[in-house]
């Protein structure tokens, strides 16, 4: 492992209130055109950029708001039944509302976006693993959920939204998707690639991380991520003070925090270890964008330390 640049990311989760958005925009859906329905925003982001202007984005979560614990109102339940197809990111809340869902509106296509795709599993932490066995069923045990930002795990779910439009879409349409849905991914495998490269000299770093959500994003990097919070518990003064610890034998650098909530306690921790606090959002809409700026905020506190 290079212990020479070492990286903290530190991100806060903090569970707020849910509501219904479109993409990143405010629209009624148009009877004209499929509606299709997604989780969270990166995957309102890969529709739009396969089908622009073919269909409506209708996303469950939206902007500054956290996939986990996501239950809609009754309002939101009709918005969702007028979907012609909802294409599923695999994350948690989905599994509780997935059945309820198909048994209201069973002409409703539900599609696995993570069909085909190859789990991580969340890092171990003691006391915390036990607390997240009581919490989740055996489904959902371990299985780190945020697939979103790897690399592979997005391709996949980019083709399966793929496969999901073409289902809903006439076939006169089915030539741009495709076409399109062909130069997103390669898109994709340059920005990977770059930035695997410019990351080389990180290699092996560990990344620290206040929530587990981006394991499959350094995996792509290879880099190392260990999660403070797990099984959706606040850490403990001693957990946080065995971080501090460890943050400073291994001069971490940076602490990166979910940039929509309050940023005290990761101050305090940069602070405490001598490291800057970079906002970042890995549940923002600009998909491809947020991932190049994911990366060069690494490089850039790694920059220099060869």
């Amino acid at each position: 492992m290079n212990k020479h640049f070492p990286i903290l990311m530190y991100t806060l989760l903090l569970v707020p209130a849910l509501v219904f958005s479109t993409g990143n925009r405010e629209q009624t859906p148009s009877d004209a055109l499929p509606i299709v329905a997604v989780s969270i925003l990166p995957q309102a982001y890969f529709v739009d950029r396969i089908a622009p202007s073919l269909v409506d984005t209708l996303t469950l979560v939206g902007e500054g708001q956290n996939p986990h614990s996501y239950e809609p109102s009754p309002s939101q339940m009709a918005r969702l039944a007028k979907a012609d197809v909802w294409v599923l990111s695999g994350t948690d809340f989905e599994h509780a509302l997935e059945d309820k869902i198909q048994a209201l509106y069973p002409n409703l296509l539900v599609v696995d976006g993570t069909k085909g795709m190859t789990f991580r599993t969340l890092e171990a932490h003691g006391h915390d693993e036990e607390e997240a066995h009581e919490e989740h069923d055996e489904h959902d045990l371990n299985i780190d959920r945020h697939t979103w930002l790897g690399w592979s795990q997005a391709k996949v779910l980019v083709k399966n939204t793929e496969q999901a439009l073409l289902s809903v879409l006439d076939e006169q349409h089915h030539a741009v998707v495709q076409a399109n849905t062909e130069a997103l991914l390669s898109e994709m495998d340059a920005l990977f690639s770059d930035m695997q490269k410019k990351l080389a000299h990180l290699s092996g770093s560990t990344v620290f991380v206040y929530h587990p959500s981006f394991g499959y994003f350094l995996d792509s990097l290879s880099l190392i991520q260990e999660a403070v919070e797990t099984g959706g518990k606040e850490p403990t003064a001693r957990d946080l003070s065995l971080l501090i610890e460890k943050a400073k034998a291994e001069q971490a650098k940076a602490i990166f925090v979910q940039k929509q909530f309050p940023v005290a306690s990761a101050q305090t921790l940069a602070k405490s270890v001598g490291a800057e606090v970079v906002a970042l959002d890995p549940l923002a809409y600009e998909w491809m964008e947020n991932i190049r700026l994911m990366s060069e905020a690494l490089l850039r506190v790694g920059k220099g330390r060869q």
